[in-house]
């Protein structure tokens, strides 16, 4: 007799789905459930049904999961790759201590990646031929930010206001999130303007 292969419900796929997106507030990537075993037509019928959401091209997110306020990150953050990092006044906002308010996503890259497809228009993409250094990352739920003295750093070299630069270097050091030392070493190979800034806003 032969015997029937046996196939796992929508239910068990749910809740397949939802373990792996469980440390990313619910996000995943269609090459995630691949990886799994989940075929593209149970993903389409998972959309169908509305047990996940689509966010992006081969973004989705498992739908009755808890909202995160940072699931635009998260989703972009796995739409573009492991070693995208969120940098600029996107990983800067994360840290509480400006009033910056990014109209953009800002991600950083390695330049051999300068030509990825940008996944939603919200996102910006700046590329590095430096690899990040020792502290420089930070892992957060779902994504990996640079640090807040890196951020303050690349902040100041993509020009944003000054007076940000100067309130996110105050009150770091006064939370004790960076440290002088931190910033000028950061800063050691960045323009002259950007010395002379965050120098001044430690001085004050």
């Amino acid at each position: 007799m032969t015997k029937r292969r046996s196939r796992s419900s929508p239910l068990s796929r749910r809740r397949g789905l939802a373990q792996l997106a469980g440390d990313r507030s619910g996000i995943f990537t269609a090459s995630d459930a691949r990886a799994l075993g989940v075929t593209s037509s149970s993903l389409a019928y998972h959309s169908r049904t509305g047990a996940i959401e689509r966010l992006a091209h081969g973004v989705y997110r498992v739908a009755d999961f808890p909202t995160s306020r940072d699931e635009r990150l998260i989703a972009a953050a796995a739409a573009l790759g492991e070693d995208a990092v969120v940098s600029h006044e996107s990983a800067l906002k994360l840290y509480g201590v400006s009033d910056v308010a990014p109209a953009r996503l800002h991600f950083t890259v390695p330049r051999a990646r300068r030509y990825l497809t940008i996944p939603t228009k919200d996102v910006g993409l700046h590329t590095t031929t430096r690899p990040f250094g020792p502290g420089d990352v930070v892992q957060h739920e779902g994504f990996r930010a640079t640090s807040l003295t890196r951020s303050i750093v690349d902040s100041a070299r993509a020009h944003t206001g000054p007076e940000q630069i100067v309130m996110a270097v105050r009150e770091g050091l006064r939370r004790g999130l960076v440290t002088r030392a931190e910033l000028e070493s950061a800063a050691e190979t960045a323009p002259l303007r950007v010395r002379r800034l965050i120098a001044d806003a430690q001085t004050a």
